[in-house]
């Protein structure tokens, strides 16, 4: 049997504390070309919706801080404690891996390792960024983003079995995808 989560107005209270921190650090500064507060708006409420616990669903809020902006663990470790800033850090690209595929490799395992809410957050990031990647007509780099979702639905299968909204992300990359 699940636990029942229920988001009390303090929780609310927190989870708007994350938005507007991520609002602030995207505006501060964003190196990202797609409407990133929206991306991460989409994450974090669908992770809502989904009944995630608390840290889990400002993670979703929070995730690409630390790869599109000045954020650093640290500043998201003070403000939101030492899970939250796990579960981002475990989401984020390693810039000093150059090679695509092998970047993607290294964040699939470091989201496999730090557990099941890391991987919630990175399927719910992949789920919310495949209208973005519909616009790619270099096809170099949709070869990469499909070998990408691939990959992820390959290594996280296991991990998400029975779940709904895994079976709904492969639904959706085939569809989009494989044709």
């Amino acid at each position: 049997m699940t636990k029942e989560i229920t988001y009390t107005p303090d929780i609310q209270k927190q989870i708007e504390r994350a938005i507007v921190f991520m609002v602030d650090k995207i505006e501060e500064h964003c190196y990202n070309e797609k409407p990133l507060i929206l991306h991460s708006l989409r994450a974090g409420l669908k992770l809502m919706e989904l009944k995630q616990e608390k840290d889990v669903v400002i993670a979703g809020f929070l995730h690409d801080l630390l790869e599109d902006t000045d954020c650093n663990p640290e500043e998201i470790e003070k403000e939101f404690g030492e899970k939250v800033a796990r579960l981002v850090l475990a989401c984020t690209f390693d810039e000093n891996i150059k090679d695509y595929k092998e970047r993607w490799r290294k964040l699939v395992f470091n989201i496999k390792q730090a557990g099941h809410d890391a991987i919630i957050v990175k399927l719910v990031d992949q789920m919310a960024n495949l209208p973005y990647y519909m616009l790619i007509s270099n096809k170099q780099k949709r070869q990469e983003v499909i070998w990408k979702h691939r990959f992820f639905i390959d290594e996280c299968q296991n991990n998400l079995k029975g779940l709904k909204i895994f079976y709904d992300y492969k639904k959706m990359v085939i569809k989009n995808y494989e044709k």
